[in-house]
Parts: C-alpha cells; structure tokens; sequence
C-alpha cells in the first residue's frame, strides 16, 4: 500500500478566532464595550464643570420639546423664536423672583446668624455675672440691644425659651438650678482651658472664612454654570429634530424595531417621572417658603425650595422636618409662635401636609399613572448615584435605573422565565 504523497495533503489551517483581534471577538467586545461606559461616566464626572450644564441643557431640551413642538405648530413660529420665548419667559417668571427670594433669604439667616451669636454671648456673659442682679442687668442690656435692632420697638416680653433661661439665671443663689450649675461649670471649663479654647475658636474662625469663600465662589459658578446651561441650551433644543434624527440614523438595521420599542418605553418612563418630579418640585417649592415664611422660619426662601428639590426623591423632604424646628426654636419667637408646641408642631404639620398635596393632590393631577419607578428603585438609585459621582451622578442615576429596569422586564427575565421553565438553553439574550 503506497504512503500518500505529503504534497497532496492539505496544510493544517488555524482556528477561526486566532486570525480575530482582539476586539472582534463577541466576549472581550462586550467587557470593552462595559468598560467603556464606565470610563465615559467617570470622565464625565471628572469634567462636571462641563457634562452637567450640557447634561441640565439636553434635559431641558427633552422636557420642554413638547411645549417647542406644540409653540411651532400652533403659533407659527420657527424654532429659534419658540425656545428664546421660553428662555425669556424663564429669566423673568423663574430666575429673577428665585434670585430675590434668594437674596431675601440669605439677609434673613444672616440676620438670624447674628441674633443667634448674641444671644449665646448674652447667656454666657449672665452666667459668668456672679449674683441674680448682675444677671439680670446683663438681660437688660440685652433687652436694649434688641430694641435697637428692631428699629425702637421696646422688648417687653421675652419668649417662653429666653424666659425660662432669664429665670434659671437670675434666680436667688439659694435657690437650686440645674441649668445654672452647668452653664457655670461650663465657663470654669473654659476659663481653665482657655488657650485651647482659643486655639479652636481661631480655628473655626478662619473655617468660617474659608467657608464664606467658598460660598462665594460658589454663587459666581452656579451663576456661570447657569449661563453656560441656557446657552447650551438654546443650541441644542433648536436642533433637537436632527438631533433626533442623527441618533435614529445611528440605530443598526437589525433589530432596529425592537430598539425603536424599548427607546419609546424608556422616553415614557424617564419623561413621565422626570417630567411630573420637576414640576412637582417647582410647586412645592413654593408651598414649602410660604409655609415656612408663614409659621416663622427664617430664612423660608431658602430652605422651601431646598426642601422641594429634595421631595424628587419620595419621602427625602424629611430632612427639612428637624432643620426647620431647630432654626425656629433658635428665633425664639414671642407670643404664639415661640411656644414649644408651636416649635415642635409647627414644622411637623407643614411636612405633612406637604406630603399630603405630594401623593394626593400634585402626583395623581401632574403626573398622572405611575411611571413603573417605585420608590425603594428611586432612593437606591438617587443615593448610590450621589455617592459615587456627586450631581453628576444625581442627575444621571434615575434615567439609567428606569433603563435597566426596562431591560431586566423586557429581555433578560423574559429569557430567564424561558430558561427556568425549560424551553430555551441560555438565559441571557445570545443568538447561536
């Protein structure tokens, strides 16, 4: 039997995948394609001084299209004329009354800050005075002071805080006080420790400056990051058509019905939640300063629209409870609004029937049927997000949850149901 010829057998070829690079093969795509998302989140995080106006301006370009689009239609006006009106309609109904609200509330925290001062120096002063006499004319001056603050208008009545403090120190020696037995083991404290004491109010003194500078440069860049927002703004919501257009060209023939379906679910999703929120939000906002304002909160303005942003997230409005009782206990009101039942009960009752307007008043009229973002999915979402990549990653956190989430219902458990029951060999969506 003869050998077969070696020059007629076929050379041995190479696999298929050793002739792939690296990034053709499905795998190391897809990890290439997971990490690259995550390096454009953290760059965009890194560079937020640019990537949250553009994100705030494409935001606002997808939440007001509908107003662009029904301005264009009905009114007979081009694009560029539609979003000027709405910016100038914004700059005059928005920003200018939130500025002044804003100004009127900075100068009442700063008044508040100074009273706050003091009143602390005043209550240390009468327990360091020694004798009930000496303490009583330590409040006198303060009565003075206060008077003179108020334009003239004498103090006659002290509210039941400071009268209860004006008791407990002008007492007769004899008579036993808690109160003042601390207050004056307190200052022996701090006469015996007074260079550390020093040392710490030199401390916070020059914190307190850093502080303030940073508020300050704070304030310039909100103020840039806004003109910045409303020109990226304007740009892109007068080209959001071929913006629209550019993305759907984008989309790969194959499958291209499916993407269009689940971008629609998502665009229902994300613009109803978002939507609704914000406006939800904006409402609030004055519901919350009139009320504070109202029951003598100060700085009202400040802390209502503060509050409003925080009520995006169900039930994170809570915080403003504790904050708004501490600032209203400190005013020490006179008369009815500085009882401790008005103190406590006051800023409770505004939370709750804040909340109350919230889920059954502002939700079922503003935003209609629930969007399918739960409440445990926005908290997760809006914290972690916070957490990991600061604003950046607040405003970018609850779109990407409602996406995932109508992933996770619309391919990958259905997939999975399949797997489970037996009628398909994968669970995850990979066609042979």
């Amino acid at each position: 039997m003869s050998e077969p010829n070696p020059s007629s057998v076929p050379p041995k070829s190479s696999p298929a995948w050793a002739k792939l690079h690296l990034w053709q093969m499905q795998p190391v795509r897809d990890v290439l394609l997971g990490l690259g998302v995550f390096a454009l989140i953290v760059v965009g995080q890194k560079t937020s001084v640019v990537t949250v106006p553009l994100l705030l301006a494409i935001l606002l370009a997808y939440l007001f299209e509908p107003v662009i689009a029904w301005a264009v239609r009905r009114l007979g006006v081009s694009r560029p004329v539609a979003v000027g009106g709405i910016i100038a309609m914004a700059v005059t109904f928005v920003v200018i009354p939130a500025v002044v609200a804003i100004s009127v509330g900075v100068a009442q925290l700063a008044m508040f800050g100074s009273r706050t001062v003091d009143n602390i120096r005043t209550v240390q002063a009468a327990a360091e005075a020694g004798s009930a006499e000496a303490a009583e004319k330590v409040f006198e001056d303060w009565k003075d002071r206060e008077s003179f603050r108020r334009h003239g208008e004498p103090v006659d009545e002290f509210s039941p805080t400071w009268r209860w403090v004006y008791e407990q120190l002008t007492a007769p020696e004899d008579e036993p006080s808690a109160f003042r037995d601390a207050l004056q083991a307190g200052v022996e404290w701090i006469d015996e420790n007074r260079d550390q004491v020093a040392q710490t109010a030199a401390n916070v003194g020059l914190e307190t400056v850093n502080r303030l500078l940073g508020w300050v440069g704070a304030v310039f860049g909100l103020g840039f990051m806004g003109f910045v927002t409303l020109f990226f703004f304007f740009f892109t919501a007068t080209e959001w058509v071929k913006v629209k257009r550019f993305g759907r060209s984008l989309l790969p023939d194959k499958n291209r019905a499916r993407v269009i379906d689940l971008l629609t679910k998502f665009d229902a999703v994300i613009s109803g939640f978002i939507r609704g929120r914000l406006t939800i939000a904006f409402v609030q906002g004055i519901v919350f300063s009139i009320a504070y304002f109202a029951i003598g909160v100060p700085g009202a303005f400040i802390l209502g629209p503060v509050v409003a942003v925080l009520s995006i997230v169900p039930y994170l409005a809570l915080v403003g409870l504790p904050i708004s009782v501490t600032l209203l206990w400190l005013e020490g009101h006179t008369g009815l609004r500085g009882h401790w039942w008005w103190v406590l009960g006051a800023p409770t009752l505004v939370y709750f029937v804040g909340q109350a307007l919230d889920d059954y008043v502002w939700t079922p009229l503003i935003q209609g049927k629930s969007t399918g973002m739960d409440t445990p999915t926005i908290l997760f979402a809006s914290l972690a997000g916070g957490a990991l990549f600061g604003v950046f990653g607040l405003l970018i956190a609850i779109p990407i949850a409602a996406c995932v989430k109508i992933l996770i219902q619309e391919i990958f458990w259905p997939r999975f149901k399949e797997w489970a029951e037996g009628r398909a060999d994968d669970p995850l969506p990979i066609e042979e």
